[in-house]
């Protein structure tokens, strides 16, 4: 009988483990999604803030920039935080800041408050992702780590589908700062389910010393190879997020003269894409023997898809289409970060994962950071509207602001065509060793 009982504890400690280890992942995996959320907003919120606070596209600029400036300034030393001090204290620290800043913005009266919290609230979200991944890397065999990546992708996207129609629905019923302060709630209940469920790093995690972290960081921005795989993830990121978290809702509503609420649904039918993309291409990824050739084929295809809404295309074959063109284009944006993770790994290994992911967000941030106030520039100037009068109707751009967005678009797709022709030599020595 007792080695009976001792059989049954020995055999249900690794499923205790393992139904930890999945808790853990759903808490992070949790907050990403409330940082994507937090991310994907401004679309869905701009017309509201500009009413509020009586200001135009460049406010809404403001709005996204301000977090993506956030989100850069912490991706410097994400990785370097992550690999050296555990999951665990730096998501926890991440969440607290996530909260603050959510509850700040919903309490801002200007627009330097604002801006101010959108900066805490992305330097919050900044250390989420990298946390993420680096547990992913830990937790999983690398035989599933394209497919756990693309199933963690998929909690960001959750985070996305509710700032479409849902939070449009909410700002509507309830108006945006009392949103946030809800976000601002669930966030600080999900801190406390995290401080449980988390582990702390293991002892041979923390002999890695900052200093030999920041050796190895220092040592990967010497590589052309971990450059062209940071723009291959730069130009998906800033692309996919200034159409589909700036933009989408607001140049929906343009063309076919509806609600923000009813023109979230193609937001709604990307983000959908992105879930399914992540996990079916995700799965792919773990079988994909040319990871380069793969990235070039998908940013050319996500170069096709954005031209198909140029608003003369749009205008000619209505919202239905412009719904599925949405819809693939999430498909499309969900199976590239599986990709772009896979040769993050097979570059940096997975002991230093946080510092190719670090590099890689970093490139990105500063790249849509930087691409924000010019794309509102070009759009206001194109479009020719006056500034107040634009602003009291609600309306950001006409169409040929709206072409002119795609046109800076498909200019910011071009690194992703480039980067993987730098990775190519790596990936083909890393295969066959």
């Amino acid at each position: 009988m007792a080695a009976v009982g001792q059989h049954a504890v020995i055999s249900s400690s690794p499923l205790r483990i393992a139904d930890r280890a999945y808790v853990a992942w759903g808490t992070v995996a949790f907050a990403y999604a409330i940082a994507f959320l937090q991310r994907m907003s401004p679309q869905t919120i701009g017309l509201s803030f500009m009413r509020d606070f009586g200001t135009d596209a460049s406010g809404v600029a403001m709005l996204a920039s301000s977090y993506f400036w956030g989100y850069t300034l912490m991706q410097i030393p994400a990785g370097v935080l992550v690999d050296r001090f555990g999951v665990k204290r730096v998501v926890l620290c991440s969440m607290t800041a996530s909260v603050l800043g959510s509850g700040a913005f919903a309490l801002s009266p200007n627009l330097l408050d604002v801006f101010i919290a959108r900066v805490i609230m992305a330097c919050g979200d900044a250390l989420v992702f990298t946390a993420l991944l680096k547990l992913v890397a830990q937790s999983f065999s690398d035989q599933r780590f394209g497919l756990m990546s693309g199933i963690s992708q998929v909690s960001g996207y959750v985070g996305g589908v509710v700032a479409t129609t849902p939070l449009a629905a909410a700002v509507t019923g309830f108006g945006w700062r009392a949103c946030f302060l809800f976000i601002a709630g669930i966030g600080l209940a999900n801190l406390a389910c995290a401080s449980v469920a988390l582990k702390a790093a293991p002892a041979n995690a923390k002999s890695s010393t900052l200093q030999g972290v920041l050796r190895a960081c220092w040592h990967a921005l010497g590589s052309a190879a971990n450059w062209g795989c940071a723009m291959s993830f730069a130009s998906h990121f800033a692309v996919v997020t200034t159409l589909a978290g700036v933009w989408g809702i607001p140049m929906v509503s343009h063309y076919f003269g509806i609600s923000p609420s009813a023109a979230g649904g193609p937001l709604l039918a990307f983000m959908v894409g992105n879930a399914i993309g992540s996990i079916f291409l995700g799965h792919a990824a773990d079988r994909t023997r040319s990871l380069d050739a793969a990235l070039i084929r998908i940013s050319l295809l996500r170069m096709l898809l954005v031209a198909m809404l140029l608003p003369v295309v749009a205008h000619h074959f209505g919202l239905i289409y412009v719904g599925v063109v949405f819809a693939v284009l999430g498909l499309v944006a969900g199976g590239t970060v599986p990709l772009v993770l896979k040769c993050t790994k097979h570059l940096y290994t997975a002991e230093r994962i946080g510092v190719g992911a670090s590099i890689n967000t970093t490139s990105a941030g500063v790249f849509a950071g930087l691409a924000q106030p010019v794309i509102a520039f070009a759009m206001v100037a194109a479009s020719g509207l006056d500034v107040r009068a634009g602003a009291s109707a609600g309306k950001v751009a006409n169409d040929a602001g709206y072409a002119t967005l795609i046109a800076i678009l498909l200019l910011m797709s071009l690194p992703g065509i480039i980067g993987p022709l730098m990775m190519r030599r790596q990936l083909i020595l890393d295969t066959k060793i």
